[in-house]
């Protein structure tokens, strides 16, 4: 987490509190040293932030806006929630609680008008997951992405052969039915994709992918398009 993720974080935690906290809660919501929360909070004042307590009492969010208000049209605002409350139901739960997080942070930064649209809207995505999500694979492949590491997997084909492969992984798709990585794969020599239900073990390695990410996606868009189905 850079500073400023870190300083936007720390104002949404003190936003959604009704009573002080402490510098010690926050550090470990925030995962740094109480003296880097002290730094945070004087940095946050010092941008406009009515943050008001001290050390041994706790600290307590009242006023101030460190953005102007954030202006979205009605139907902006639809496809906003309407995307949030999908990742909600059908991401991992981490991805589901960064969505929640997401709305809160919209919801007060935009104007009072849109926040009238925003709470009361009525568009809702499905609840129900009809395939159960892999948590941990899901997160680490994430995670992999973003770094551009490669990863070893133990994957269970369709014809129910287990094999050990290293992927280059260069896309994720939360489909309404499965969850699929789409990622080159060193056994194969080719770009396959691979459903999460179907990786057993998965072992994120220290090695940086050999190409840019984004050269990876574009080689993947075009391979995509003369793909054999079911190849793995």
């Amino acid at each position: 987490m850079t500073r400023t993720q870190r300083l936007l974080t720390l104002l949404q935690l003190l936003k959604e509190n009704r009573y002080p906290m402490t510098a010690e809660r926050l550090a470990a919501q925030c995962n740094v040293s109480v003296r880097s929360i002290y730094r945070d909070i004087e940095t946050l004042r010092q941008q406009g932030a009515e943050i008001v307590g001290e050390a041994g009492i706790g600290f307590l969010y009242k006023s101030g806006l460190l953005l102007p208000p954030l202006l979205f049209d009605t139907a902006e605002l639809e496809a906003l929630i309407l995307g949030l409350r999908w990742v909600e139901s059908h991401g991992d739960n981490e991805l589901a609680a960064s969505a929640k997080r997401a709305a809160n942070k919209i919801s007060g930064v935009v104007n009072q008008e849109s926040q009238s649209v925003f709470l009361q809207n009525s568009l809702f995505a499905p609840s129900s997951r009809p395939s159960q999500v892999k948590d941990p694979i899901a997160i680490a492949l994430r995670r992999s992405l973003r770094d551009e590491c490669k990863i070893r997997i133990k994957y269970q084909d369709q014809a129910q052969q287990l094999t050990q492969r290293v992927i280059w992984p260069v896309a994720l798709g939360y489909m309404h039915e499965v969850q699929v990585v789409a990622a080159w794969c060193e056994l194969r020599g080719d770009y396959r994709h691979f459903r999460l239900d179907r990786i057993n073990e998965l072992f994120p390695l220290p090695d940086k992918l050999p190409y840019p990410k984004g050269y990876l996606l574009t080689q993947w868009r075009k391979s995509i398009l003369t793909e054999t189905p079911d190849k793995n």
